[in-house]
């Protein structure tokens, strides 16, 4: 072979690798860089996660120790603070209007550095070929883009984890052991965004497998500092539940449901089995009971050629140190998690392996690419690529709405999003609000989830249900009733504060007004027409 075509064959993989990274990069860009959430309903935070993690960021955002706001009382999340931290920046950054956006923008973020830190890694190895096939491979993993324009912590945890594992890998193979230190701080790091990421725990006996030729007095001196290097990652969340709760080990659950009565145990056997039947349902492409990729994506997490590319990939697994605690780390994650307390199982929950398991789906790919043009693997090669084509377009699937239809493309599904219908009608609601009573701060009663409305208010209003239909699930720790309510309103008057109240239309107010606590010599009048993005009553005095 001539020298010129020798350098052109070995330049090739490298252009093919940056052309699938482009390829990866403008995929993510028109799948979730470009998304207009003012023109979804996603800026609707309800009553769940999101607005939890959104009130304690925005409570960092001034300096307070993270809590969530219900009406006048602060109280502790039920989640680790680790993801409102990373959403800080972005508040500092974005326009007080638009800062329900710092959720989304964070994890978009994450998910962008995600992608480059994969083609990094490949590409720092020497293999650039398979960090084009990984970065491709990853940014078309519906679970992948699905939480990276979500509002959830998953993705920010997964991504100090495939981090961890990462340098694991580099610090094994190039006998560094500051590597798998950094390893571990990357993995206390994730445990700071959920708690769950502590499964891993058997990726540090990396170090115990580290290649020595030391003294053994050396060694052990080394696999006694890592775990400490570890809780001292860990320790900010440590050090919270010490000052919320009295006690490192307690977190906001054991606040939350530690007067529910019969709450099932964290840990049992009998979650197993909904937990298998949930992770066949997704590879079957059966209906799911329950599935957040409903609200953030489309509608699915992986698809079954994913799993077949993983199945084949594991074949190519190559036996050694790294692989032992992998192994020990991915399986200790499954088996707990199997096991882990939630009344709903979703998919969402092993987000982590689905990110790892891309390294292993990659293996295959790359050696397809490798023997294309080789006689006896030639069938073999273009069998893998045909997978590698229906994982990318995410064929077949479920789509939006958890429809019996299985025969979709992932691809068409999240390129067009928008057509999702629906705006948020609560944050259009406040924002109006806000546009025409954002200069004397008040009372603000609303059937809109309190945490979400407190966060996104600005200071010196206050918001409160109307009532205790539509309040929280946990009763025992806080109570509310009309009561409250009527004392609350009473209380703002005695302050001299406008008592207002806010629903997203006019059908709302006139379905829900009656609700309203009734004060003598106060009625609730119109503070405006009502129009398409709100309806706003002013309690004024009769006379």
């Amino acid at each position: 072979m001539r020298p010129t075509l020798r350098r052109n064959f070995a330049s090739a993989p490298s252009v093919i690798a940056a052309l699938l990274f482009v390829c990866a990069l403008t995929f993510y860009y028109f799948a979730v860089l470009k998304i207009d959430y003012h023109r979804t309903r996603l800026l609707d935070l309800g009553w769940s996660d999101p607005s939890e993690y959104f009130g304690q960021a925005k409570a960092m955002s001034r300096g307070e120790f993270p809590y969530v706001n219900f009406g006048y009382e602060k109280l502790p999340s039920r989640y680790p603070a680790g993801y409102p931290a990373l959403m800080v920046p972005w508040l500092k950054v974005l326009p007080e209007a638009d800062s329900v956006l710092a959720p989304y923008r964070t994890n978009q973020t994450i998910g962008l550095l995600l992608l480059l830190a994969v083609f990094a890694f490949y590409s720092y190895l020497g293999m650039q070929l398979a960090g084009g096939f990984a970065a491709l491979l990853l940014a078309m993993l519906p679970a992948f883009f699905t939480f990276c324009r979500s509002p959830m912590s998953e993705l920010s945890a997964a991504a100090f984890v495939v981090l961890a594992f990462m340098f694991t890998y580099l610090g094994l193979k190039e006998e560094r052991r500051w590597k798998i230190y950094l390893s571990a701080i990357f993995l206390g790091l994730s445990a700071n965004i959920r708690v769950q990421s502590l499964f891993f725990a058997p990726l540090l006996l990396a170090m115990a497998l580290f290649p020595t030729r030391e003294r053994r007095l050396h060694w052990l001196l080394h696999c006694l500092a890592l775990p400490i290097i570890f809780v001292l990652a860990v320790s900010p969340t440590l050090m919270l539940n010490t000052i919320e709760f009295h006690s490192p080990f307690k977190t906001g659950y054991d606040f939350w449901i530690a007067n529910w009565p019969n709450h099932p145990p964290f840990f049992s056997p009998r979650y197993i089995p909904s937990n298998i039947a949930l992770l066949w349902r997704e590879f079957a492409l059966l209906q799911q009971k329950f599935s957040s990729a409903t609200a953030y994506g489309t509608g699915t997490f992986f698809v079954p050629a994913f799993v077949a590319l993983v199945c084949i990939g594991a074949f190519f697994i190559r036996f050694n140190r790294f692989f032992i605690c992998a192994f020990l780390a991915g399986l200790s994650f499954f088996l707990l998690t199997t096991n882990y307390f939630y009344r709903w199982v979703d998919i969402r929950f092993y987000l982590p392996l689905l990110l790892l398991l891309v390294a292993i789906a990659v293996l295959p790919v790359t050696w397809a690419a490798e023997n294309l043009f080789v006689v006896k693997r030639a069938i073999a090669s273009l069998a893998i690529f045909v997978l590698f084509l229906a994982t990318c377009l995410g064929y077949p699937s479920r789509s939006v709405g958890n429809t019996p239809t299985a025969h979709r493309l992932q691809v068409w599904q999240a390129l067009h999003f928008l057509r999702l219908p629906h705006k948020s009608q609560e944050f259009i609601a406040q924002r109006h609000f806000v546009q025409l009573f954002g200069g004397q701060p008040g009372l603000v009663l609303a059937d809109i989830n309190p945490v979400y409305l407190n966060s996104l208010l600005p200071d010196g209003f206050v918001a409160v249900p109307l009532d205790e239909k539509r309040y929280i699930a946990f009763w025992y720790i806080v109570t509310y009733n009309s009561a409250q309510a009527l004392a609350l309103v009473r209380r703002g008057l005695a302050q001299s504060l406008p008592v207002y109240a806010l629903f997203v239309s006019r059908e709302e107010m006139e379905e829900k007004a009656a609700r309203l606590p009734q004060v003598d010599g106060y009625a609730w009048v119109l503070a405006e027409n009502p129009t398409a993005e709100a309806a706003i009553l002013k309690l004024s005095p009769t006379s």
